[in-house]
């Protein structure tokens, strides 16, 4: 099952404080006896020198080293410490065979997808990271049995009008085919695609990007 999660956890609080526009995506996490966390993550909102000297300063970051950068991200390493409680949490989540598939943040609190085996693992996962101090607050919880039947949730007549809009390049720029010739094609009204294609367009984006529902209550469910 994926579990959508806001954890508030104190990693990289100083430099989200030095710099306010900062955005976060992590690209991979790991850790071990001798590197108890290691984050590789691009940042965006802020220059390299601005970035290079928030780290340096970061009482939560051991090391950090800049690896790379695009015309709009830098891509970073950075290591930290055992007694750190983020550390802790990711050592909980191994514990409980949850897997990070992504994670982001602009400094207030870290919006989390991953997948876990089951809903009894989420509990206890949850219950760990409350224990050692970690507020997690818990947004949707998905079936990935269910996603995966069709697609990431998509019915096959979602996927067959998802599919010939991206054929035809109706999500090019300029676009190349109307709404009304992709209807003709499926020999169906406009209005009917119209809401074929905005039903595919929110199961696609609601099962990859994780959109946010009412928190979900892991505890006795």
């Amino acid at each position: 099952m994926i579990a959508c999660c806001t954890f508030a956890a104190p990693v990289l609080e100083p430099t989200f404080s030095t710099c306010p526009d900062l955005y976060i995506e992590i690209e991979g996490m790991d850790g071990g006896e001798s590197v108890p966390l290691r984050l590789v993550f691009w940042a965006r909102g802020a220059t390299a020198k601005a970035l290079d000297g928030a780290l340096a300063a970061d009482r939560t970051v051991a090391d950090a080293e800049r690896l790379t950068s695009t015309d709009d991200a830098i891509l970073y390493r950075s290591i930290h410490s055992a007694d750190m409680s983020t550390t802790a949490v990711y050592n909980a989540a191994i514990s409980h065979d949850a897997v990070l598939l992504a994670a982001t943040s602009d400094g207030d609190g870290w919006d989390v997808r991953m997948r876990v085996p089951d809903r009894d693992a989420l509990s206890g996962f949850v219950d760990q990271c409350h224990q050692l101090g970690v507020d997690v607050a818990v947004n949707s919880i998905r079936d990935q049995d269910q996603m995966s039947r069709y697609g990431f949730g998509l019915t096959p007549s979602q996927r067959e009008i998802l599919t010939l809009a991206w054929d035809r390049g109706y999500f090019s720029v300029p676009r190349e085919t109307s709404l009304g010739d992709l209807a003709a094609d499926l020999d169906i009204s406009q209005q009917a695609a119209s809401e074929r294609l905005r039903r595919g367009l929110w199961q696609l984006v609601s099962n990859t990007v994780c959109e946010r529902e009412p928190a979900t209550n892991c505890h006795g469910s």
